[in-house]
């Protein structure tokens, strides 16, 4: 348990939604907003990974043994997007507010999924994909500076497994109502063709609305006067000052791997279990709907074991948390490179061990950045944390396709795996040579 001089005493000038105490400052509607995000964040980048190799088959007709590193480049030249916009996009939410840049994200989501299933060709799918990384970058940054604004830190990790369990449950909701739609269409006589664009279409509304939703429910105005008058190349550099505390360079670090844990997962995952399918002689259709099945099967166990997770955050020393949770994943990906054909029923078990260690990562990784990163210049430090996951996700995504293609399907998660394992080392390390941190004091009225 995390120790200090002192108890966190709940500051009731602020309001309490279920468990969580929330900062002063903040109304329910901002929080339920909050919550509403949360359903819709993961599920609305997830989707298009997960429904990716339909196009990949039936629209663009790339060969199979070059799917792997296709979609590891289109994450690469995505995360480029990513790596330039994430930083400043953090300090701009100091100076302008996070509710803009929010809403601004799912408007750029829309525009990527109108235009995603029309690609004719690989460039045209990578500009679509380029500029569907705008709305991601947006949402990025402000998914975890948000959900740092709003909680009163003692009750942190709480917030976070509320809401990485509504993250979770967008993703099986979402995947599980949409997994069937393709082999409906098909069999109801419509074209291969018009199936993926009205797949894509459909949630391309859902974004748009999710973009009207945030702008009217999140709060407006900026989180503090301080950070209005600097510039912003002023603000990005207190960003990565910020990480001479240990505790902020681990999340630096932290973030780099529990990205590249999520893109191995949504890029790789529902890919190896379709070409796999289509090889047993399965369709397109009914290939990607076992593919996604499993995939829910996934996204399932992290709403299932979020909670816990957020308990755990609340009741260790974060770093300690951390250590926790990347063992976990290191287990859980490491074990999906025994296992040849991903059809058989050794995968329900994998499934469970690697959602369970999914969500631990990037729960655990924001716990312990939204605790150290500053009230003044959140938003810049939480985007330098989003700028290290995005590099994250580009290394993972382009080693990972590379693997995919030359070495075995299971080849991303094994490198994810032993990333994870490492940064349990880095973070044992830090947890006992720096000096202890007095922010997470948990009292008996927040276990």
């Amino acid at each position: 348990m995390a120790h200090g001089s002192a108890t966190a005493e709940p500051d009731r000038s602020g309001i309490k939604v279920g468990p969580v105490w929330i900062e002063p400052g903040f109304s329910r509607l901002n929080v339920y907003t909050l919550l509403y995000a949360s359903f819709f964040t993961i599920a609305s980048s997830v989707f298009l990974s997960a429904t990716q190799p339909y196009l990949f088959n039936t629209i663009l007709n790339i060969p199979v043994e070059s799917q792997g590193g296709l979609s590891g480049r289109l994450v690469f030249f995505a995360e480029l997007v990513v790596i330039v916009l994430i930083g400043p996009l953090g300090v701009l939410a100091d100076k302008i507010g996070r509710r803009p840049i929010y809403a601004a994200g799912y408007f750029f989501l829309f525009i990527g999924y109108m235009l995603y299933p029309t690609a004719e060709s690989v460039p045209e799918l990578t500009l679509y994909r380029m500029v569907f990384a705008v709305g991601v970058a947006c949402n990025t940054a402000m998914v975890a500076t948000v959900q740092a604004d709003y909680p009163q830190n003692a009750w942190r990790g709480k917030l976070l497994g509320l809401c990485g369990l509504l993250q979770g449950t967008g993703v099986v909701i979402v995947l599980g109502v949409s997994r069937s739609v393709p082999s409906w269409l098909v069999d109801a006589g419509m074209d291969q063709f018009a199936v993926g664009r009205l797949t894509f279409w459909t949630f391309a509304v859902i974004c748009l609305i999710n973009a009207v939703i945030l702008r009217l429910g999140l709060k407006g105005g900026i989180p503090s006067t301080k950070t209005e008058k600097e510039p912003l190349p002023k603000l990005l550099k207190r960003g990565f000052r910020a990480g001479k505390n240990p505790r902020i360079a681990l999340s630096y670090v932290a973030a780099f791997v529990s990205r590249g844990d999520l893109i191995v997962v949504s890029t790789f995952f529902s890919l190896w279990l379709v070409q796999a399918g289509m090889a047993n002689g399965s369709t397109a259709e009914d290939a990607l709907e076992e593919g996604i099945l499993f995939f829910i099967i996934v996204q399932a166990i992290a709403v299932l074991w979020a909670p816990f997770a957020g308990i755990i955050i609340d009741r260790f020393d974060r770093v300690t948390a951390l250590s926790i949770a990347m063992a976990i994943a290191a287990a859980g990906y490491l074990s999906l490179g025994f296992i040849g054909d991903p059809t058989q029923p050794i995968m329900y078990g994998a499934a469970v061990i690697l959602g369970m260690g999914e969500i631990n990562a990037v729960l655990a990784a924001q716990a312990l950045i939204g605790q150290e990163a500053p009230k003044d210049g959140r938003g810049a430090v939480v985007g330098v944390f989003g700028f290290f996951g995005a590099i994250g996700i580009l290394l993972a995504a382009s080693i990972g396709g590379y693997l995919f293609d030359a070495w075995m399907p299971a080849g991303p998660f094994v490198l994810m795996g032993v990333a994870n394992a490492i940064l349990v080392v880095i973070a044992v390390s830090v947890r006992i040579l720096a000096n202890p941190s007095t922010q997470n004091i948990p009292t008996e009225e927040t276990l």
